[in-house]
């Protein structure tokens, strides 16, 4: 019989392969989903790989930490460094939303 645990493997797992073909086809393409929002985001590439650095450690994350099978207490660093990963991957998501240079500010209005 199938436990929880190995269900909430199984959506993490979905959600994460999901996540990396998305970053994917925007690393390759420059091509986004076309959603609410999308707009927004000037640099599609650079968002794409936030998302490949946020899916990488969101899985590391969940397998390494709270989905991890056999509860061993050394694999704990590296489930928070997993989560530190996936924190820098949103702030990279972020600088995707405005534009590349170095002088680059927000223009007011």
């Amino acid at each position: 019989m199938i436990g929880m645990n190995e269900v909430l493997g199984i959506v993490g797992a979905v959600v994460i392969t999901t996540g990396l073909s998305i970053g994917t086809a925007a690393v390759t393409k420059g091509w986004l989903l076309p959603v609410r929002g999308s707009a927004k985001i000037l640099r599609p590439r650079v968002w794409g790989y936030g998302t490949l650095l946020n899916q990488a450690g969101t899985g590391a994350f969940l397998f390494l930490g709270p989905l991890d099978a056999s509860r061993h207490p050394g694999f704990f660093p590296f489930a928070l460094t997993g989560a530190a990963v996936a924190m820098l991957g949103l702030y990279v998501q972020r600088r995707a939303r405005f534009p590349a240079g170095a002088g680059a500010t927000r223009a007011s209005s």
